[in-house]
């Protein structure tokens, strides 16, 4: 399911909140994670995550699905500070001593990466780049920079698009893609990164000569979109920043672990 359609199929949850809110609670989000080492904290902020992704997809299993590189990615990572911390009691030994503190150090770096990474893919897919370009304009930004973070959003879904399109086409014609050897990742790159690279980068060209041919940045300023409003979407996903704002202030007050 392309980005586009998650975003027409599901108008609910921050699919329907303004792109500010859904910017404070990202914001929120990172900070629980990056300011505090509380694994209680760090679970409860990816649960936020996990939670609104299934209230605001209209298919939860197809967007936890996507992010199953990410998963393994972090168990990687928990795996690879298990292993390398030798500080603190011994839990068991698996070939090497696993300490109390890799493993503490293990989850605090997986959790991190995970919720960090889920949030803000989260808040991409949901959130509608126009909307969010007219906010940052209204903010003040000048609307070259907020046309370029649109672009920047819309070519998220389109490099998706093009590469299940590419993977699609190879495996019609009996290719399969392997990256077990580092020959078949040679491979796996020459036949799917450059034909999506050169997607891109056409699609890239036609962009420009549109943008020259509409004289675009020929005015410093261009008319404001019709203010957005509230939703009731709006004040459950400040509720639940409120929530995760106090437990992330009470966690680095009194230390929580």
């Amino acid at each position: 399911m392309s980005d586009q359609h998650m975003r027409a199929a599901s108008d609910q949850g921050l699919c329907r909140v303004l792109p500010s809110t859904g910017l404070a609670w990202l914001a929120c989000v990172m900070l629980a994670v990056l300011w505090s080492r509380s694994l209680v904290l760090g679970v409860a902020a990816l649960g936020s995550v996990l939670g609104l992704a299934a209230w605001s997809a209209s298919s939860p299993r197809t967007w936890f699905r996507s992010l199953r590189y990410v998963a393994v990615f972090a168990f990687f990572l928990f795996a690879a500070q298990a292993l390398s911390i030798r500080s603190g009691s011994v839990v068991f030994r698996f070939g090497l001593p696993i300490t109390s503190d890799g493993v503490r150090s293990g989850a605090t770096m997986a959790l991190r990466f995970l919720t960090i990474l889920s949030a803000s893919f989260l808040y991409v897919t949901t959130t509608d780049p126009d909307r969010l370009a007219g906010t940052l304009i209204r903010w003040g930004i000048p609307y070259r920079y907020g046309y370029t973070f649109i672009l920047t959003l819309r070519f998220v879904p389109f490099f998706r698009q093009e590469l299940r399109t590419v993977r699609e086409a190879q495996r019609l014609r009996g290719i399969r893609i392997s990256v077990r050897s580092p020959r078949r990742l040679r491979q796996a790159l020459e036949r799917v990164f450059l034909p999506v690279l050169i997607s891109g980068l056409v699609r890239v060209d036609t962009i420009a000569m549109s943008m020259k041919g509409r004289a675009f940045g020929l005015y410093a300023r261009r008319t404001l979109p019709p203010k957005q409003t509230i939703e009731r979407e709006d004040y459950i996903v400040w509720c639940c920043i409120a929530g995760l704002l106090t437990a992330t202030i009470l966690a680095r007050r009194y230390g929580w672990q």
